[in-house]
């Protein structure tokens, strides 16, 4: 199957979920996974996201980490370099304005961040996708964000966001796919 099929097979598969009464709870699960984790609990800065539409849900990390007196950083897409994001700290969920995409993203006045310092092991990266290969290779939705940005920080941990019933032995992986490191679902993490 091609990308494009597995994008609207995969896509349908996890509105279905999104849709369905046990959805919060595997949210909720996964990222209770993730907090007990000791690289949850090792790291200093977390690379979080905004959910959209049907995506795993991340805030209560996000807070968690804010509590913890953690660094946040969320992506910024650049509307000038294609395939580009920029990461920029938050100190809470106000300082996220809609977006490229529209995504919740940081608003410019945040502390830009540059990729440097976030290459390194005290680095956490939560990587959103539309689905996983159990290698942890993702399908995501095409424009290479992640692939390009996890290239820049190979120091940094990465962990794949998703469920169970997402991971699929059907995704195609290119030679410019990057996988992550752990996989987190709602059963647990685990590693690649």
């Amino acid at each position: 199957m091609d990308k494009k099929n597995l994008r609207k097979l995969l896509t349908e598969k996890r509105n279905t979920l999104y849709a369905s009464e046990n959805f919060e709870t595997y949210c909720f699960h996964l990222q209770n996974h993730i907090i007990n984790h000791a690289l949850f609990q090792s790291t200093k800065i977390i690379c979080s996201y905004a959910p959209t539409k049907s995506e795993i849900d991340v805030n209560l990390i996000a807070k968690t980490a804010w509590e913890q007196k953690k660094t946040v950083i969320y992506p910024r897409c650049s509307k000038t370099e294609k395939g580009i994001m920029n990461f920029y700290q938050c100190e809470s969920f106000s300082d996220l304005e809609q977006g490229a995409y529209n995504i919740l993203e940081p608003k410019l006045s945040c502390k830009l961040w540059n990729e440097n310092i976030l290459n390194s092991p005290d680095t956490l990266v939560l990587v959103p996708a539309l689905a996983y290969s159990p290698k942890g290779f993702r399908l995501g939705y095409g424009q290479g964000f992640y692939d390009r940005f996890l290239a820049k920080i190979p120091l940094a941990t990465s962990i794949g966001i998703t469920l169970s019933s997402l991971i699929s032995e059907d995704i195609i992986v290119e030679p410019w796919d990057r996988a992550v490191q752990y996989l987190a679902t709602e059963k647990g993490v685990q590693k690649i």
